[in-house]
């Protein structure tokens, strides 16, 4: 059993939050978030903690004002935590204790349907969008850790937000790219995809703003995989609205090497074969997506793929017929 907990202390005095339950909490002053600290030095929004799969807690920045700092270290891209590791968000001090003392706890459920399932690991058809920032490392050499906390932690925050409302069912955020993953129910209609590809054209003209509004001498680019098919989905609630998830398989790790591939084939995303392939269902993605044969890092054989760069991706969904 894991006994997971945070003390935090601050002008107001020292306060427990147990985190037992739950994979992803909020942590700012507005009374809507899972942690709140009432302190008008904290950002709104400032952090987020997430729990993964293996039982690793990460720290979030949410792009906060003052930033969030780990034993000292501010945090630019989500940082594991550790038993006794200090948290610093403006005049608040969090020590994170995780005391493993025997087997981990069982997930909670999840409602995939409307009916609660208690099958952790259900094959469902589920499609995976990989999105990552071309060239962090040299942009974090060219940038202030300061800036760039605000600007990743901006572009976190304002992603969950367009793939909420474009129906994934769950992100996940990893080091500088984002996972997200839509899980469709038996008999459901290729139309779901056009809402994963209508989330992709929102977050490129989203990632196209930071430039001016943090100053930039260059643009934030990113580059993207999209691939549907069977994968190994685990029932996670969450803390609040919130959910985490445990997706695992040959789809989830395509979806990865797909996005990793696209620097190659010199298109900014790529969708795999049987993506294209359920999208024809509703029209023709041709002449928009070409035809690319990839080499995907750990696959023996070259695989069949679809590339386009951002902007005909666009004009490609919004040629598409009305749902």
């Amino acid at each position: 059993m894991s006994t997971t907990h945070l003390i935090i202390t601050n002008q107001h005095g020292e306060s427990r939050v147990e985190l037992s339950e739950g994979y992803m909490w909020k942590v700012g002053r507005q009374d809507e978030n899972d942690v709140v600290i009432p302190s008008e030095i904290v950002s709104r929004q400032h952090a987020m903690l997430q729990r993964a799969e293996d039982g690793t807690f990460y720290l979030i920045d949410m792009g906060s004002r003052n930033g969030s700092f780990v034993n000292g270290s501010r945090v630019s891209v989500p940082a594991a935590l550790h038993d006794g590791d200090l948290i610093s968000l403006g005049d608040t001090v969090i020590k994170f204790h995780c005391e493993t003392t025997g087997a981990a706890p069982a997930a909670p459920e999840k409602k995939l349907t409307g009916n609660t399932t208690k099958a952790y690991f259900a094959l469902n058809r589920t499609t995976l969008l990989v999105i990552d920032v071309r060239n962090f490392t040299v942009l974090t050499q060219k940038i202030d850790q300061g800036l760039l906390c605000q600007v990743i932690g901006t572009w976190f925050r304002e992603a969950g937000a367009v793939l909420e409302t474009r129906g994934s069912w769950a992100q996940k955020y990893i080091g500088d790219a984002i996972m997200s993953t839509w899980v469709h129910k038996h008999g459901s209609k290729p139309q779901e995809l056009v809402e994963v590809l209508r989330a992709l054209v929102e977050l490129v003209r989203m990632t196209a703003t930071l430039q001016a509004r943090f100053g930039l001498q260059q643009p934030i680019r990113i580059g993207a995989g999209v691939n549907t098919g069977l994968a190994s989905i685990g029932n996670a609630a969450g803390s609040g609205s919130l959910t985490d998830y445990t997706a695992m398989g040959d789809t989830v790790n395509a979806a990865f090497r797909l996005e990793s591939a696209t620097k190659d084939a010199g298109v900014d995303v790529l969708l795999g074969q049987e993506t294209f392939e359920w999208l024809a269902e509703v029209t023709s993605p041709e002449p928009y997506f070409v035809a690319r044969t990839v080499n995907l890092k750990g696959y023996e054989r070259a695989a069949s793929a679809w590339g386009a760069k951002f902007e005909d991706l666009e004009k490609f969904v919004e040629a598409l017929p009305a749902a």
